[in-house]
């Protein structure tokens, strides 16, 4: 420890001790001369790493500290194993003595500290010079070796060659040769031109040469399996320096040659003719067909083009919507794209970002040609893939509307421009922008955001808002901080009407023509469907704008509650028999369940579908569907549901439950096989059945022979038909009735002009629930005798027999209604009817005579009759000297002849009327003559035509008439027997009159 030398390296390790620990007084310097290190006296160059082991016999009590000589202090927390430890390290500069390592108890060595030197490292000068040889030229595509030399005992460092085109070689290592060390990096140039080789030693950059690179007739190949093309002049002499053949093989297990290109020394010409159009895989030379290095593939340089709009502006990324064929915005972006599968990537240098090129060509409406489109120029676009953005940029508005193509086309290799096909023709329209408005989806359940997306000419303020949106509604807000928000719409101005917005705001469009909007749903947002309006602005002052009327377009989204909901058709209150249409949407799942609680029904509900049966709701498996727009719909015929009139609810469930229960319900195993109502998404709706209505009308108390009863009426209970009779003296007669969709009917009957003068009643029958005429008319067999009897018991127990209405030993007329009525009647039945009467009298028009009349008047011929409201009538009036002349002789007459219509008046007799006009007629005796159109009755009367009428002083006339009409009323089944009474007194009047 007293030599110069180790006290040399002290003053050093001092020299160099980053901070000061105490050595742990455990550690002796018995522990540390147990300690030993191997190996010992190493010689290494500059930059040199050496490993040492240590060990000892026993391991010290506390930390060891290992110094390295050079004034690195390796400060360590030693971890022994099997009483050993390894560590490495590097030396940086050389030493003439060596460096000595220690091992210490302290981070500072100073007289108190223990020391033990464990070993000497000795460490050589510097490497010799590097000398490196560049060749002056190489061609293109061409592999060039670049070599480094460095005479001497000393390996040099590890280098980086950087070849002057971007690229690098990456660290390379020297090998020992004879007297020294030398490194090679080949490298090959994808482009032409002068470049300036160097490479880093010891931190330092030093230029190694320069380069002449030039344009090469052939594509070099140093590597099988690689793609070259057709026009291409390839050299595969690095693969097989004497290949005279490239040969294409059939597929299969015993393959032969297709197809053979001939060359010579690597060196091969690919034109079409030799290729003929046999592309793939070619063996080189004469190796086998299976050689898994020595082949190329060859292809046909294949360029296509697409044109798509542009989803995301930064980028050029699109969603596959292509505009070929189409009309697009002169403000639409528009990315394009050029595939060229095999050239991009064969021809691609990732790190000098260079190969094959390309450009699009357009051909504007007025047929001129230019690369440039909207803020691109498409000139000259380098291929790095088998597609390539081009570009993405829209027309802008300066571009000509009308009829676009675009077409790609080879610029480099100039082998491809000059042969290769040029790519498909892209065909677009240019039209100015249109404003739309799309919504993301048409329906949304509350709580929930919905958006909106307008589309109209890029970075354009747009309007928009809630159309016919009432404010006491809670409506969907707009959420706050959008992007493109440009302030609140709040008034609306245009035509000078200041009316309020509901959910308006300006938005301002992106470069492409977009924004999309977002409303916010709460979850008392009304549930119905609003219209979502985009308009363009014609003037704008804060809060207020007038809109432009010519540009705008909406959207319709229904907001919905809850997951499952649902609606019944009509208000809610239905007639048993009534098809009740059950409909909502259902977000859960695919199918919703449906049950029905109500009077005396199962407690937690029966399945709806399976009424008339009444099966427990939590045994569903008859389902509804849901359709894939979320909807569902089912339609309920109540005709056959077996329910009695009342209130009832429905639940429309999105799962099978233990109908409206809180708990679920489970099998004999304890299985759950339906959830407890809480647990499915559900909705309900109440139906109130109410027993059918039916009712019938006369279109007259009084039908003259030869005319039209029309019986009109409401049958609720949506039955098919009806069933109507008519029973009189010795005269029966039925009908069928059809009902509209809307419950109403009429029959029309004709009046034969045969039909006695009598009391007739009418009984209408409804088939009720069942949909089937209980009380049934049948025709024996020999088509003599006609009767009712009843087909069908609905309740069971004991009906009323038959009874015959015509033939032998038929019911008097009215006996055989009351008869039916009675039937019809049955507790075990569950038909309906209601009945009327009407007479039937002889046809007959009255005249009231105008008396005279002063000529040039105009005055009214009016009149009664019994003839049904809406028969035409036709009024003549005529000259009473009226006669035959002879052709030379000239007669005067005067008189009209005119229709009119029967209009009901104010008792039972209805009405005609006409207005004559007597200007210019002579005077004389006229005749006025009524005729019936539809019924054949006439009557006439006389009156004069004067000079002057003469007022009488005192004119009494009195005319008095009889009638005697009997209508029984609705209630009272058996009353038809007082109405045959009343119809016998109705014919003594009516034979009085």
């Amino acid at each position: 420890m007293k030599n110069t030398k180790i006290m040399a390296v002290l003053v050093v390790l001092l020299a160099a001790m980053l901070f000061v620990g105490a050595a742990s007084a455990a550690v002796t310097q018995e522990d540390l001369n147990n300690i030993t290190a191997v190996p010992d006296n190493t010689t290494i160059a500059v930059g040199g790493t050496v490993t040492m082991e240590f060990s000892t016999t026993q391991v010290p009590a506390g930390d060891v500290y290992i110094s390295w000589g050079d004034g690195t202090v390796l400060v360590k927390n030693l971890t022994w194993t099997n009483n050993k430890f390894e560590l490495t390290h590097t030396y940086k500069a050389a030493s003439t003595t060596g460096y000595q390592v220690l091992v210490t108890n302290a981070t500072t060595v100073d007289d108190t500290s223990l020391i033990k030197v464990l070993a000497t490292v000795q460490v050589t000068d510097t490497p010799g010079e590097i000398v490196a040889v560049v060749p002056t030229t190489a061609s293109q595509y061409a592999p060039v070796t670049l070599t480094f030399t460095s005479m001497g005992v000393v390996k040099p460092d590890n280098i980086t060659v950087y070849f002057g085109d971007g690229q690098n070689s990456g660290e390379i290592e020297f090998t020992a040769i004879d007297g020294g060390y030398q490194a090679e990096a080949t490298h090959q140039y994808a482009t032409t031109g002068k470049f300036t080789v160097t490479y880093t030693s010891h931190g330092q950059t030093v230029t190694a040469g320069t380069i002449s690179i030039v344009p090469s007739e052939y594509r070099y190949f140093t590597l099988g399996g690689q793609d070259a093309f057709v026009y291409e002049h390839i050299d595969v002499s690095a693969i097989d320096p004497t290949a005279a053949k490239l040969t294409k093989y059939s597929d299969g297990a015993s393959p032969s040659a297709v197809n053979v290109i001939a060359g010579s020394n690597g060196k091969f010409y690919l034109t079409e003719d030799v290729v003929n159009g046999e592309y793939g895989k070619y063996v080189i030379g004469n190796a086998a067909y299976n050689d898994p290095n020595k082949f190329v593939y060859i292809w046909y340089p294949e360029i296509s083009l697409q044109a798509e709009l542009t989803t995301d502006s930064n980028t050029g990324a699109t969603a596959g919507d292509s505009i070929d064929g189409k009309t697009v915005n002169k403000d639409t972006m528009i990315t394009f794209l050029i595939n060229a599968p095999k050239v991009g990537p064969a021809f691609y240098n990732v790190d000098t970002k260079t190969g094959a090129t390309a450009k699009i060509v357009f051909t504007t409406p007025a047929s001129g040609k230019t690369t440039a489109f909207g803020t691109a120029d498409f000139d000259d676009v380098t291929l790095t893939a088998s597609q390539t953005i081009a570009d993405y940029t829209a027309a802008g508005e300066d571009a000509a509307a009308g009829a676009w193509t675009a077409q790609a086309e080879y610029v480099s290799p100039a082998a491809f421009a000059d042969y290769a096909a040029k790519s498909n023709t892209i065909s677009f329209t240019l039209q100015s922008s249109t404003l739309t408005i799309t919504a993301a989806k048409d329906s949304v359940i509350r709580s929930n955001p919905f958006t909106v997306t307008i589309s109209g000419k890029a970075q354009t303020v747009y309007a928009v808002y809630l159309e016919g949106a009432v404010d006491t509604d809670v409506n969907p807000t707009l959420q706050p901080s959008q992007t493109g928000f440009q302030g609140y719409f709040t008034t609306d101005a245009t035509n000078g009407v200041n009316s309020a917005v509901i959910g308006g705001a300006f938005f301002k469009t992106d470069a492409s023509g977009k924004r999309t909007i977002q409303y916010n749903t709460a979850e008392d947002t009304e549930d119905k469907t609003y219209t979502i309006r985009v308009s363009g602005i014609d003037s704008r002052t804060g809060t207020s704008a007038v809109l432009d009327t010519s540009d705008y377009d909406k959207v319709k989204v229904k907001v919905e509650k809850g997951a499952v909901t649902m609606s019944a058709s009509g208000d809610g209150s239905y007639y048993i028999g009534d098809e009740i249409t059950l409909s909502g949407t259902n977000t859960d799942s695919s199918n919703v369940y449906l049950f029905i609680t109500g009077p005396n029904l199962k407690t937690n509900g029966e399945v709806l579908k399976s009424l008339p049966n009444h099966v427990d709701a939590y045994l569903a498996t008859n389902p509804v569907s849901v359709k894939t727009d979320n909807t569902w719909e089912y339609k309920w015929d109540t005709s056959g549901c077996g329910l009695d009139t009342g209130a009832y609810t429905i639940y429309a469930t999105s799962a099978p439950t233990n109908g409206k229960a809180s708990d679920p319900a489970k099998d004999a195993s304890g299985n759950t096989i339906a959830v407890k109502l809480s647990d499915s998404e559900y909705a309900t709706v109440s139906v109130n059945l109410k027993q059918p209505f039916l009712s019938a009308v006369p279109s007259g108390s009084v039908i003259a022979q030869g005319d039209t009863l029309y019986v009109r009426g409401t049958a609720e209970g949506n039955p098919s038909t009806l069933m109507l009779y008519i029973f009189g003296p010795n005269f029966f007669d039925d009908y069928t009735v059809t009902v509209e969709d809307d419950g109403t009917y009429e029959r029309k009957i004709d009046i034969s002009s045969s039909m006695s003068s009598n009391q007739y009643f009418v009984v209408v029958q409804h088939p009720m629930y069942n949909g089937v005429f209980d009380a049934k008319l049948a025709v024996s067999d020999d088509e003599k005798t006609k009767y009712f009897y009843i087909q069908n018991s609905t309740t069971g127990g004991q009906q009323q027999g038959s009874f015959v209405v015509w033939g032998q030993n038929k019911l008097q007329g009215s006996q055989a209604a009351d008869a039916l009525t009675k039937m019809i009647d049955d507790a075990n039945i569950d038909d309906i009817y209601t009945k009327l009467t009407f007479t039937v009298a002889a046809p007959w028009i009255r005249i009231e005579n105008p008396g005279d009349q002063a000529v040039g008047s105009t005055f009214t011929i009016s009149g009664t009759t019994n003839l049904a409201v809406d028969d035409q009538v036709l009024v003549e009036v005529m000259s009473s000297s009226f006669t035959a002349q002879d052709k030379t002789s000239t007669s005067t007459t005067s008189g009209v002849s005119q229709t009119t219509k029967v209009v009901a008046g104010e008792g039972t007799d209805n009405v005609w009327s006409v207005e004559v006009d007597t200007t210019n007629w002579k005077l004389d005796e006229y005749t006025i003559k009524v005729n019936g159109i539809e019924v054949d009755v006439s009557t006439t009367t006389n009156f004069n035509l004067v000079e002057k009428v003469v007022t009488p002083t005192a004119t009494a006339t009195a005319t008095a008439t009889a009638t005697a009409t009997a209508t029984p009323a609705t209630p009272g089944f058996g009353a038809f027997v007082a109405l045959a009474g009343l119809g016998a007194v109705a014919l003594l009047v009516l034979r009085r009159n």
